[in-house]
């Protein structure tokens, strides 16, 4: 993979007075640009080093379906990088792509890695110049949501968790599902209004997150309140989450922007603090 190294800084060779100015302009830069080299290699570094570990995980379970589609949406995510050359982000596609088809050939009905190949394969047609090759990669990401909006219309109740499931929280949670039609233009979310009660005075909330009701869902009408009882603990974090009412399709949104809410740990109560959120989701007015 080539790397990029931002503004490419040369040695002046003219003796002319002009030639001597820019040799002393750029020579001035250096350091800016080097210091912006530096933390973009500091971002890269850090990306390998966790996408390394669950290489390694994945590798570990090739049978697990969602291991190897979370490594798929990470490099997804990192497509997105507008620091990245168009030889970078077609590594990354080329790696994202072989971790959804290896989470497809366990599950081929995976819904999320239908929809994150799907996403994939827009975004490469982007980088294409030869218009035959867009063609073929739009068709093949146009194949992949209709089967994945066919399946979530088929089969809701397989994704609805059932009450009082009880969920410790982990690292966060990969993107939400792109809009069916790709990512031509800016994703306008909309997202599900949340509501917080407890037993006694509730901790001040210093960190939200509000649930993504996530375009493909939004396609298949789904709407409804998700409840979520969250255990609080004296550093303020989500310490654990319960379902009290579930939704179709809604209820995982809910879990991954609930947990990870932090609170003023001095507006905890000793032992921790119990508090109740319900999320409401409503379809988009046109």
């Amino acid at each position: 993979m080539r790397k990029s190294f931002g503004v490419a800084l040369g040695v002046v060779a003219a003796v002319s007075l002009g030639a001597l100015a820019r040799e002393r302009s750029t020579q001035q830069q250096m350091p800016r640009d080097r210091t912006a080299n530096e933390q973009r290699s500091s971002n890269r570094a850090a990306f390998e080093r966790r996408v390394s570990e669950l290489e390694q995980a994945a590798a570990a379970q090739p049978a697990n379906a969602s291991a190897q589609h979370l490594l798929g949406s990470l490099y997804c995510e990192k497509t997105r990088d507008q620091s990245l050359t168009a030889d970078e982000k077609r590594a990354y596609i080329k790696r994202g792509l072989a971790a959804e088809d290896r989470a497809l050939a366990t599950d081929p009905e995976y819904i999320e890695a239908l929809v994150y190949k799907n996403l994939q394969l827009r975004t490469q047609a982007t980088l294409e110049i030869d218009a035959a090759l867009q063609a073929t990669l739009l068709h093949e990401a146009d194949t992949l949501r209709d089967r994945a909006l066919d399946l979530q219309r088929a089969r809701p109740a397989s994704y609805t968790i059932p009450e009082g499931t009880v969920v410790t929280p982990g690292p966060p949670p990969p993107p939400p599902p792109p809009p069916a039609g790709g990512v031509d233009g800016p994703i306008n979310w909309v997202y599900a209004d949340t509501a917080i009660t407890a037993v006694g005075k509730a901790p001040v909330q210093t960190k939200d997150m509000r649930p993504v009701y996530a375009p493909m869902v939004i396609a298949t009408g789904y709407k409804g309140e998700v409840v979520l009882e969250a255990k609080i603990d004296a550093a303020g974090k989500v310490a654990q989450l319960r379902v009290m009412k579930s939704q179709p399709l809604l209820t995982q949104a809910a879990i991954d922007a609930v947990r990870q809410w932090e609170f003023d740990p001095a507006t905890v109560e000793a032992g921790g603090s119990l508090i109740t959120v319900k999320a409401t989701f409503r379809l988009p007015t046109t």
